[in-house]
């Protein structure tokens, strides 16, 4: 099936959603220890069994359109360099000097080679050793060798991935389940970076529970967007990742999508725009929103484990379709300031203080209904790749997995 085709086929059960304004709800219900969001040792776990072996989604490629052009970034304790080659391809480096170890870049740029701040090895855009001080007296260097640490990487939809191991293959396909072939709709490699932020917050499967469900919408954000908005999620899976569909009454608060205009008109005429609704939820922790002020944009979120297992940092990145212009900026502006303060000042507060209360010992479980399948599903397939032995093949993860199964692995039971 291609792109298009799966588009239109969850349009149309959306539209039956709407019209009937109702989900499909889960199977069942589902408990989880509320340890998971508190266990040192788990954590450590999910940063070796999953951040460093799924491939993650790392940048926009509009954040790197021209040669030269880097952004650095860490990820479980793995500081990263992003960077386009000569050769118009991106490629993930460990960032640090192949001699001592230093960090060679900081932030974001454009440069022509990187230079270690500490004893001035270079490294050109592609991780070769190009210059070495003081050779004459340092000694014989083995430049192959001394190339930067490499991790598999590809293009996709516009976005960079990467996968935090150097050994591993790069079975990107496999995990991607053809999801990337339906956010190729964006086309966001034409797209155009706006700005980023930074936010501090809880647990990161906390911070990224938040946006894996309609369900407090209406009730945590009321002063801001929620009050005429309904608390159904539609969802739809593909492998590991899916996407939200908001059954709502009212109109689109961050969404000029009209589905509802979809009805009696021939598929064929069926806009892009409209197909691509909703939240799309990358496995195992981005999340892409569309909104419309300032010309047409997305929000990604990516939402990052932080130094201990208490803490994460969501980072928004902003696009737009088309450079803003005039007050098409303010707007833009003023859209991300909403939007950071929508997660900033509501949703990881909340994180925070269910974080004290489960590191507290005293609430034993967490409860997701029937209505929050999506957060069922990420909880499922998050321990499918948790409790995978080390050097199990990611094929044979993947394939192990089911979409929308309640009771899994250790851990999971059915509420009664």
């Amino acid at each position: 099936m291609d792109g298009r085709q799966r588009l239109i086929d969850d349009a149309q059960e959306m539209l039956r959603r709407l019209e009937a304004k109702t989900i499909t709800p889960a199977p069942g219900q589902m408990r989880l220890p509320s340890s998971a969001y508190v266990d040192p040792d788990l954590f450590e776990l999910e940063k070796r069994n999953l951040f460093r072996r799924v491939p993650l989604m790392l940048a926009a490629s509009c954040e790197l359109r021209a040669a030269g052009d880097y952004k650095t970034m860490e990820i479980a304790g793995i500081p990263l360099l992003l960077v386009r080659g000569k050769d118009g391809q991106v490629r993930t480096f460990l960032n640090a000097c192949t001699h001592r170890g230093s960090k060679l870049a900081r932030d974001c740029g454009r440069s022509t080679r990187f230079t270690c701040p500490y004893h001035a090895w270079s490294f050109g855009l592609d991780g070769g050793l190009i210059g070495v001080a003081a050779r004459e007296v340092f000694g014989d260097v083995d430049a192959e060798a001394s190339h930067l640490v490499t991790f598999p990487t590809t293009e996709r939809a516009g976005l960079v991935w990467a996968i935090l191991d150097p050994a591993a293959p790069p079975a990107f396909d496999v995990f991607l389940a053809g999801f990337d072939t339906l956010l190729q709709g964006f086309s966001f490699e034409k797209w155009h970076y706006f700005e980023s932020r930074h936010l501090k917050g809880a647990n990161w499967k906390l911070a990224f529970d938040a946006h894996l469900d309609f369900y407090h919408l209406p009730v945590l954000h009321r002063e801001t967007f929620g009050a005429k908005i309904s608390n159904l999620a539609e969802y739809f899976y593909y492998g590991p990742h899916q996407r939200l569909g908001l059954v709502t009454q009212a109109d689109h608060v961050l969404e000029q999508d009209d589905l509802p205009s979809l009805a009696g008109r021939p598929q064929e005429e069926w806009p892009l725009d409209t197909l691509l609704f909703g939240e799309w939820i990358i496995f195992p922790n981005v999340s892409i929103n569309c909104f419309y002020k300032g010309g047409r944009g997305v929000i990604i979120s990516q939402i990052l484990p932080g130094a201990a297992v208490g803490e994460s940092v969501t980072v928004q990145i902003f696009l737009h379709e088309q450079p803003p212009e005039g007050q098409q900026i303010a707007d833009a502006r003023e859209m991300s300031d909403f939007l950071g303060h929508v997660v900033g000042e509501e949703d990881l507060p909340m994180s925070l203080a269910q974080q004290q209360v489960f590191a507290s010992g005293l609430l034993p479980e967490v409860q997701f209904g029937r209505n929050e399948g999506g957060i069922q599903h990420f909880h499922h397939w998050l321990e499918r790749f948790v409790d995978a032995p080390a050097g199990a093949p990611l094929e044979g993860i993947m394939a192990g997995g089911r979409a929308g199964k309640v009771v899994g692995p250790a851990g999971f039971e059915p509420a009664t």
